[in-house]
């Protein structure tokens, strides 16, 4: 009798992704090849920018149901989501043997290490303790990343809006 193999749940599938980005961060930071150095450039740009997305728009909004630690988390990794597309829109408009591209791309992988050590501490647990059915979620983001890759990456100035509506201004007095 053949057995069902057990679903990836959400936790799991965002794990992988963290895990294929710092494979090409590494294999960036291996690269002499300026051909290569641009393909691994292009590919995590897409690849961080399919998986914001996604964050943003069917995972981080199960944290409002987490009272305020949730809401805490969410919109520290909002925050971080924002400084990291800036980067990225930077890095698109650097050419592959420019010195200031390596830089770049060492400090963003340095933001997405602090926010994937983050994410998978508290943010998973939080799923994980949530009662959400993780697997049906994991589902939703596979078929949303699946859709995304086949419209192919925006001009990384799009990157910049999303999940960032302007937040009306305070007046002050």
């Amino acid at each position: 009798m053949a057995t069902k193999a057990k679903q990836m749940d959400i936790t799991e599938l965002l794990h992988n992704d963290h895990q294929a980005v710092r494979e090409l961060f590494f294999a960036f930071s291996n690269s002499e090849d300026e051909g290569e150095k641009e393909r691994l450039v292009k590919q995590i740009l897409t690849e961080l920018f399919i998986h914001a997305k996604v964050e943003e728009e069917l995972v981080y909004p199960l944290l409002d149901d987490a009272g305020e630690d949730g809401e805490e988390i969410k919109g520290e990794a909002e925050n971080e989501h924002r400084v990291v597309k800036f980067l990225m829109a930077e890095i698109s408009q650097l050419d592959a043997d420019s010195d200031e591209l390596k830089s770049k791309i060492t400090v963003l992988c340095e933001l997405i290490e602090h926010h994937v050590k983050e994410e998978e501490k508290e943010m998973f647990e939080m799923l994980r303790e949530s009662g959400n059915d993780l697997e049906s979620i994991a589902e939703e983001v596979t078929k949303m990343k699946a859709q995304l890759k086949k419209e192919g990456l925006p001009a990384m100035k799009a990157t910049l809006e999303i999940g960032s509506e302007p937040k009306p201004r305070r007046k002050t007095a």
